[in-house]
């Protein structure tokens, strides 16, 4: 597996537009979801323009060295943030959610115009910097609007400035065989699994940066479970090359699919992750809890 050097993703709103086209044409039903994330993409890649580039800060050798000692070539809670733009982009994105969204979701625009100053909005985005679950929780309890809404609104509208960090950084490292669940590039969790066409190397791609690294076939993610006896797979019937791995131990799942062709680099994990959203319900059914909380990276 070590022949073939790991193609990191290169989208862009053409590539997503036509696999979006492509999506829907073998199944109407995803339309909707389908355009809400094109919507969503336009405004994270208008945004992400606005912000500077970051040149590489490590050289080959130090990637290498933080990756192999379990370290992230990113470190999130020192990212630069510009407070400002991330409002403006979480006002776009609402609008966005408002029109395109079934949930009763219309209060947001008075939610960030009114109730959410700069000063609140930069606590929450310490708090989601940091990881500090517990801080964030108790920091969006505070508000008018469900938390876990607020925390994906914040994600996505963090997202930006990760790819921009992530893809200076990508460039310095080998990240073909890391054998661990969390993003070497920013410590985020997958958003779901792929096989590379040519060798079959299980690929994660990170929920938050995009960032992609090669693991072993045979390992849980989220608890590093290795027992085989734990791990088994879901499927529908007719679709063996989509799955929904279980692990019995952690109760968590991940969603893998085969590459579709040679351009890895050009397939698209946030539309493969909602075009397999019957896999997310079959394993809950089960259950299983999905690994990383939010569907849109």
């Amino acid at each position: 597996m070590g022949d073939f050097k790991l193609k990191q993703r290169k989208i862009n709103k053409s590539l997503v537009a036509r696999e979006a086209r492509e999506y829907v044409k073998s199944n109407p039903k995803l339309k909707g979801v389908m355009g809400l994330y094109r919507e969503v993409f336009s405004v994270q890649r208008r945004f992400s323009q606005r912000i500077p580039d970051r040149l590489p800060h490590l050289t080959e050798a130090q990637a290498l060295r933080l990756v192999e000692e379990g370290g992230t070539l990113i470190d999130a809670g020192k990212l630069d943030v510009d407070v400002a733009l991330v409002g403006e982009l979480m006002g776009q994105l609402a609008e966005v959610l408002v029109k395109k969204s079934e949930s009763p979701v219309d209060s947001l625009h008075d939610f960030i115009a009114n109730e959410l100053d700069e000063e609140g909005l930069s606590e929450l985005i310490g708090a989601f910097l940091e990881r500090d679950d517990e801080e964030f929780l108790r920091r969006a309890e505070g508000y008018s609007q469900d938390p876990a809404l607020l925390y994906m609104l914040l994600h996505m509208s963090l997202a930006p400035f990760f790819w921009k960090a992530a893809g200076a950084a990508v460039r310095k490292a080998d990240l073909d065989q890391v054998p661990r669940g969390r993003c070497p590039v920013c410590g985020d969790l997958p958003i779901m699994g792929f096989l590379r066409s040519e060798d079959g190397l299980r690929v994660l791609e990170c929920s938050l940066c995009g960032s992609r690294w090669g693991v072993p076939r045979i390992m849980c993610p989220f608890c590093m479970n290795v027992d085989q006896g734990k791990l088994k797979y879901i499927f529908a019937e007719g679709d063996e090359g989509r799955r929904a791995y279980l692990c019995e131990k952690c109760g968590r799942y991940i969603k893998v699919s085969s590459a579709p062709g040679e351009k890895d680099e050009e397939f698209v994990v946030p539309l493969e992750d909602l075009a397999t959203a019957h896999l997310d319900l079959a394993a809950q059914e089960k259950g299983y809890e999905r690994g990383c909380r939010t569907v849109f990276s």
